[in-house]
């Protein structure tokens, strides 16, 4: 069930829980400044986490039930596999297809992810406030507008860094990478994901890879050889490839990440996907850094 906290109380209960406190040399910052809560503008924000036993719990509803979670075939029956995060964000804009870049000036307005490791704590979604306006014609997409995110107890990326920071250090197994995976994650996702690290003067951790899984389902095999790939690729199309039916308002960033949730399972099982191939197929933070420069 999901737990409604004020932003300050979830980021003290989140930062009191880790093993050691994040550095902000973790981000690319000054080496041995603290990134100490306190330190932050106090305001009043929501931001919603989902605690839970397990990800298969039956009272969490149907579209969620069924996530079961996720383990690769491994090398050695004695290694770990990396945290697997399933994330989506919500923008103020789109790709720029033209140019192949993404606009500079659109910011995040929703983020949401996933642990398929499951247990406790597992997820993360938070409004945003990009501090600018939302077009008019994206609360046709997602239902998000201005009036909904650009307010007082909406947090700004910056306020979330920090215990997005520590919620993911709190997922992590020492001495392995940590894995994204969205589905246009190259393209989209990561690249939104690293400006806005860059504007809170950061960068993201070294190792976090990400997967797209766009790219991914391009190697699945069509059901026709005749039919578009392009239109089968979207995660609708491979939602209904699966018999997934989708649940929640259409592209919020939790809803898609239940989604792609069940989908990636199903795609992983099909491709034949190890811990080793998962990881061949990643891209490395550092990567989406340079694009901004």
């Amino acid at each position: 069930m999901a737990l409604l906290f004020r932003f300050s109380q979830l980021r003290n209960s989140i930062w009191s829980s880790c093993p050691a406190r994040l550095r902000m040399q973790h981000t690319g910052l000054s080496p041995g400044t603290l990134l100490d809560p306190k330190s932050y503008e106090k305001r009043l924000f929501s931001t919603r986490v989902q605690e839970t036993a397990s990800l298969h719990r039956t009272d969490l509803g149907p579209c969620i039930s069924g996530i079961q979670p996720l383990k690769f075939q491994q090398t050695s029956e004695h290694e770990q596999s990396a945290p697997l995060l399933i994330f989506d964000i919500e923008t103020t804009g789109f790709f720029q297809k033209t140019t192949g870049n993404f606009q500079k000036g659109n910011r995040i307005t929703e983020f949401a992810v996933r642990d398929l490791c499951g247990g406790k704590n597992s997820t993360f979604e938070t409004l945003i406030n990009p501090e600018r306006d939302v077009p008019g014609y994206l609360k046709k997409v997602n239902n998000i507008n201005t009036d909904l995110v650009c307010k007082p107890d909406v947090p700004r990326f910056s306020d979330v860094l920090p215990l997005l920071l520590a919620f993911v250090q709190s997922r992590q197994t020492p001495g392995k990478p940590v894995i994204w995976v969205a589905h246009k994650a190259n393209t989209f996702d990561a690249p939104f994901l690293a400006q806005e690290f860059n504007r809170c003067s950061a960068q993201m951790p070294e190792d976090w890879l990400f997967v797209d899984s766009h790219c991914l389902a391009r190697k699945l095999p069509m059901l026709e050889p005749s039919e578009d790939k392009k239109h089968l690729l979207n995660l609708e199309s491979l939602s209904k490839r699966y018999g997934i039916s989708a649940e929640g308002s259409a592209h919020r960033a939790m809803k898609d990440v239940t989604t792609l949730c069940h989908v990636f399972q199903k795609m992983s099982f099909d491709l034949k996907l190890t811990y080793e191939g998962l990881i061949n197929e990643a891209t490395k933070a550092s990567y989406f850094s340079k694009l901004l420069k």
